[in-house]
């Protein structure tokens, strides 16, 4: 099972707040989250980080969240690429995508085939709002006249960037236990798309 993805415009938010020592744990938890969909174990991850010039301590930030994200998957990174591409990108700019392949034995695939009227549906607890969400998320926070570093207006003890900036959950642990203990039908990663969606 393989999957490819990449943070989408939570970027802006960690540029804005030159935060980037989470990202990472984002850029892995959008692939191997949806492999679990399938059923499958995540076994390795690659990424792709480009940037108009290359910061070798924001590129060691980034690449410590990749490397926590996949010990957090139980998944090995092998490798990635890195690209620097002035004129695509501004200086400060860069943009993050991840490949994860996974696997899982034919017979115990999910495809929901199997899902019925009656069957119980279980949410998993977010850590906050899923990467690939941003877009509607910042266009929120600019109609709401809200600043990065305000606090959040549901949790005042925070500021929003703060709050924005925690990384998407790794269901691996929690979720490779369920399919262990038998009878999951089907399983859904909601990110950008919502429920419907996905």
């Amino acid at each position: 099972v393989t999957c490819t993805d990449g943070v989408g415009t939570k970027l802006r938010i960690a540029f804005a707040l030159d935060r980037h020592d989470t990202i990472g744990i984002d850029l892995v938890a959008m692939s191997v989250n949806d492999i679990l969909t399938v059923g499958a174990e995540p076994l390795l991850f690659l990424d792709y980080f480009a940037t108009g010039r290359l910061e070798l301590g924001l590129a060691k930030r980034i690449l410590e969240g990749i490397a926590a994200g996949c010990r957090e998957a139980g998944c090995a990174l092998l490798g990635g690429e890195t690209a620097e591409m002035p004129g695509l990108y501004a200086r400060e700019d860069y943009d993050l995508a991840g490949f994860a392949v996974g696997a899982v034995e034919r017979s115990a695939i999910l495809d929901g085939r199997s899902v019925a009227s009656g069957d119980v549906l279980l949410g998993l607890a977010s850590s906050g709002v899923h990467s690939n969400g941003f877009s509607l998320v910042r266009r929120i926070v600019g109609d709401l006249g809200l600043a990065l570093g305000d606090p959040a207006p549901f949790d005042s003890a925070s500021r929003l960037g703060d709050v924005l900036l925690t990384p998407t959950r790794i269901y691996v642990r929690s979720v490779r236990a369920a399919l262990k203990a038998g009878g999951i039908k089907a399983l859904a990663h909601i990110t950008g798309g919502g429920l419907i969606d996905n």
